[in-house]
């Protein structure tokens, strides 16, 4: 049986507080292709991926895949700022059995 990696993710602005309260959110709702499972479910916690801010999306989405791993209990979260706006972009990985 061969296991596929695939990512959740989601975005929010505002500070790392505000990261943190939208992760409870985010917990509680289920999934629009999986109705039978929430969104990031299994992670316990949502923590910063670094110090670092990310100046794009793709940049911090790529830092994100990297070092996301499904058996982590947590999510992670980059900072992003192009320059227009200041968000978070957080990402959690997980198996899929295929």
């Amino acid at each position: 049986m061969n296991n596929r990696i695939h990512y959740q993710s989601n975005i929010c602005g505002g500070d790392f507080a505000h990261v943190l309260e939208c992760f409870r959110d985010w917990k509680s709702q289920t999934l629009v292709y999986r109705r039978d499972q929430r969104m990031f479910e299994g992670k316990q916690e949502v923590r910063p991926l670094t110090e670092r801010v990310f100046p794009n999306g793709e940049i911090a989405h790529e830092a994100l895949a990297q070092i996301c791993d499904p058996r982590d209990p947590y999510a992670l979260a980059a900072e992003i700022r192009d320059g227009e706006r200041d968000v978070w972009l957080v990402m959690a990985a997980f198996e899929e059995k295929m």
